[in-house]
């Protein structure tokens, strides 16, 4: 299909056939398969592929672990460890520890598949002297062994067997120490010998559906969200996916480019479609413009429910509305009738880059993937409360930003930008951060939910991926983020998946941020100008607040659905949740409920249209007099 400026790069796509065997959770697997002699793990050279395994840190001094230990509770697990500095200078040590889950039959026979290593919990020593010790705790919560069973149970579960855990520095070691607690050793072909003390078993019974089939945020029922991004389920699929998988690595991994051919009902799908109108008369026209004397302000304080917001709400106008969710341009649109006042947001995921869009200051924190590899929350969270400080000082109180993604490839877009590989480590990370940043009173956008990897030609890109990788790898960040770290908004990428674009796509942005995670605030669009297959009405819809556009184009979509009840119930939800960001941000600092806003033109700018009006004029009679000259000159050469 053709590309156009309505619809997007719609001709291009990517399909992530690697699944979750993403970075060391491909090199570990594989690498422990053929230590093993699992049928079918082929020829894997482990130390041709990888130079340094992921979480391997080099010091100026030695440490040594001993007294390890594990303790289960109800609803985890608690590793204790003693660490000794054995070196002759001061140093820091950061403890991780990986899991193992079982392989079962279970799993083979639905397709789910199994990382041999991940890292579920880490933590950092004090400055240690040499000689001296630390006890390091660290707790896991159970919810880290779940994996999501796409196929047969369709929500998290937890399989039954032998849960390993282990410490190490890196993945490596990690998978080598269970390997040695099974029995291997060199002699079996491993890069090093484990140890078998640092790792501890743990034996779930019988295969658990129910613990983790249910949202703790918000009590909803969890299960699949995402089939029509799996090519092997949507009903329009361009073609059929083999899925690498460790049941069989020789036969299904990945060679060659993945060529799709498009359909009839593949092509409808991209197609940019509009809301119809159907639904005008489904539910009674808002009231708009009453004069019910409540300001903004009035709802400090206010819970999202509280029934003071209909009574606010009532006083907007339509106008209002649309130029709130449809100018979003670094920016919240003031409205007169409750009292608003514009907000500023701005970039970004490495600090507050107001110059980028002509503010005066800027200040760059070091990226995202040198902060995730400090393993440090409290210096991460530092950094959060400095952002937020910055923006304080520049009067923002919204950030796009920290990014979320993943770090797919060593090529992919914006890696500066995006924390990790793992997901573990860069949810934790960006959960601190956030918190250090909101507590100032910013609210955040985490961006860009999600799958947004490429930077070249991603406007409208085609992301095709499997449920399990999706949950498990590439919205784990936002999980993370929104449920321990409190992250009030996000931002949707440019990207579709599957065939919708993610900010029309409900299932995401209502379904899974809301439904399951509990978010509290807006979702905005990527850059939205005059991205037409960006549609104000459809996306609104599915859950989109804002539009982070500077143009009308979208203004003018919403004006054609000024009469159309159900349109304009969608723009009041809409508004709501962007109201209930900003009156618990700092934009609402030293407002009262008594404070009314007054929209007054400036002096300078009264000037400045005189002016114009004088240059104007003059310009006028300067065009009158030419002509009257050419003419009398030509009656003079006649």
């Amino acid at each position: 299909m053709a590309d156009d400026k309505d619809n997007g790069n719609q001709g291009y796509y990517v399909v992530y056939q690697e699944g979750i065997y993403l970075g060391y959770r491909y090199a570990e697997t594989r690498y422990e398969d053929v230590v093993m002699g699992t049928a079918n793990a082929g020829d894997f050279d482990y130390a041709s592929v990888v130079a340094y395994p992921f979480g391997y840190g080099l010091s100026y001094t030695t440490f040594a672990y001993s007294d390890f230990s594990v303790g289960e509770s109800a609803d985890g697990f608690t590793v204790n460890v003693t660490v000794t500095n054995t070196g002759s200078v001061a140093g820091k040590k950061t403890v991780q520890v990986y899991f193992q889950s079982p392989y079962t039959d279970y799993d083979k026979q639905n397709g789910i598949e199994k990382a041999s290593v991940e890292l579920c919990g880490f933590d950092k020593t004090d400055v240690l002297e040499p000689g001296a010790s630390e006890t390091v705790t660290i707790s896991i919560d159970k919810s880290e062994l779940r994996t999501y069973d796409a196929n047969g149970a369709k929500t998290y579960i937890l399989d039954a067997g032998d849960y390993y855990f282990t410490l190490g520095n890196g993945a490596h070691e990690a998978v080598n120490n269970i390997l040695a607690a099974k029995g291997y050793t060199t002699a079996n072909g491993m890069t090093a010998e484990g140890d078998a003390t640092l790792t501890w078993k743990w034996n779930n019974p019988a295969l658990d559906t129910t613990t983790f089939a249910t949202s703790e945020s918000t009590g909803n029922a969890i299960t699949n969200l995402f089939d029509d991004a799996d090519p092997n389920k949507v009903s329009y699929s361009p073609g059929t996916v083999t899925w690498l998988s460790r049941s069989d690595w020789t036969g299904t991994y990945p060679t060659g480019t993945f060529d799709f051919a498009l359909n009839d009902d593949l092509a409808a799908a991209l197609a940019n479609t509009h809301y119809d109108g159907s639904l005008a008369d489904s539910v009674e026209m808002p009231t708009m413009g009453a004069e019910n004397g409540l300001t903004l302000a009035s709802m400090i304080g206010k819970e999202y429910d509280d029934p003071q917001w209909e009574t606010l709400l009532d006083q907007m106008t339509f106008d209002e509305m649309n130029l709130m969710i449809t100018q979003g341009f670094h920016n919240t649109k003031a409205a007169a009738s409750i009292g608003k006042t514009a907000t500023k947001d701005e970039n970004g995921p490495q600090g507050l880059t107001a110059a980028l869009t002509g503010g005066a200051s800027a200040m760059c924190y070091t990226s995202e993937d040198v902060m995730a590899a400090t393993f440090n929350r409290e210096l991460i969270n530092d950094v959060g409360r400095c952002i937020g400080e910055d923006c304080l000082a520049m009067g923002y109180s919204g950030l796009y930003g920290p990014g979320i993604n993943m770090h797919r490839t060593p090529y992919s877009g914006r890696n500066f930008e995006y924390y990790s590989e793992d997901p573990f480590i860069a949810g934790e990370i960006c959960a601190v951060e956030v918190q250090g940043i909101q507590s100032k009173g910013v609210y955040v956008y985490l961006k860009h939910v999600a799958l947004n990897d490429s930077e070249s030609s991603r406007m409208g890109l085609n992301t095709w991926v499997n449920e399990q990788t999706a949950r498990e790898v590439y919205l784990e960040v936002a999980d993370k983020a929104i449920v321990d770290g409190g992250a009030w908004c996000t931002m949707s990428g440019f990207n579709r998946w599957g065939a919708t674009w993610c900010g029309k796509y409900e299932n995401l942005q209502t379904g899974y941020l809301r439904g399951e995670l509990g978010m509290r605030g807006m979702s905005i669009t990527d850059y939205s100008g005059g991205s037409k297959y960006m549609d104000a009405c459809d996306a609104m819809i599915a859950g989109t607040e804002i539009w982070d556009s500077p143009t009308p184009l979208h203004t003018e979509i919403l004006n054609n659905y000024e009469d159309d009840a159900y349109i304009v119930t969608e723009m009041r939800d809409a508004v709501h949740l962007i109201l209930y960001t900003v009156v618990n941000s700092n934009a609402m600092n030293g407002w009262s409920s008594s404070d009314r806003l007054e929209l007054i033109t400036p002096w300078w700018k009264l000037a400045a249209w005189s002016l114009c009006g004088v240059l104007a004029l003059l310009t006028v009679v300067c065009v009158v007099m030419l002509v009257k000259a050419i003419k009398k000159k030509k009656a003079a050469n006649a």
